[in-house]
C-alpha cells in the first residue's frame, strides 16, 4: 500500500514537472530552432526590393496576390531613392499592424517589386511580394517585369501605397 502512494506522487510530481517544463521539453520549438529556421529561410529566399522599369507594364499590372488594383489610367517607374524609403516605411508599417503575422515568413525575404500606377490623377505605388528561392529563373525575370507564371513562388502578398496621404492600403495576400 505504502509503494502505490509513492507510486502516485511519483506520477504527480512527474506531471506537474513536465507542465511547468521549458517549452522546448513539450514539443514546441526552442528559441534555438526557431533561430536555425529564420536562418535557413534567410539563405534559402531571395528577399530584395526592385524598382521595375517601364517595359515591365508592356501588359499591364500583374500581380500574383488575389487583388490588383483598379482604375488604373497609367503607369510610371518608381525612382530608387523613393522605392528604398517606401520599402523602410512598409516593412514597419506591417510589423506594427500585425500584418507580418499573417504571412509564413518575414517580409524581408520576399522579392518585392514596386511598381508605380496612376488612378484618377493620384500617383500610388503597388507592391508585388514573391517567395521566391535564391537560384531560380524567377529571381532574375522579377527583378525586371512581372512574373509569367505564380507557380515558381512559394507564397505573394501586394500592398498599394497612396504618395500623397503616405499610407498603406488593400493588404492581399494568397
Amino acid at each position: 500500500m505504502k509503494s502505490i502512494a509513492t507510486m502516485c506522487r511519483f506520477l504527480l510530481l512527474t506531471l506537474i514537472a513536465l507542465t511547468l517544463a521549458a517549452p522546448d521539453v513539450r514539443g514546441q520549438p526552442s528559441r534555438q530552432d526557431s533561430l536555425r529556421a529564420r536562418k535557413l529561410a534567410a539563405r534559402r529566399y531571395a528577399g530584395m526590393a526592385v524598382s521595375l522599369p517601364q517595359s515591365a507594364f508592356a501588359s499591364g499590372l500583374r500581380v500574383c496576390a488575389r487583388e490588383t488594383p483598379s482604375g488604373i489610367n497609367g503607369f510610371w517607374k518608381v525612382p530608387p531613392k523613393a522605392m528604398d524609403l517606401i520599402d523602410a516605411e512598409l516593412l514597419l508599417h506591417l510589423r506594427k499592424s500585425g500584418l507580418d503575422k499573417r504571412l509564413p515568413f518575414s517580409a524581408k525575404l520576399y522579392l518585392r517589386q514596386y511598381a508605380g500606377f496612376v488612378r484618377d490623377g493620384a500617383r500610388f505605388v503597388y507592391v508585388n511580394a514573391l517567395l521566391v528561392e535564391k537560384g531560380k529563373p524567377l529571381v532574375d525575370e522579377a527583378q525586371k517585369k512581372f512574373p509569367q507564371s505564380c507557380a515558381e513562388a512559394s507564397g505573394s502578398w501586394g500592398i498599394q501605397y497612396d504618395t500623397q496621404t503616405k499610407q498603406f492600403l488593400g493588404f492581399a495576400a494568397k
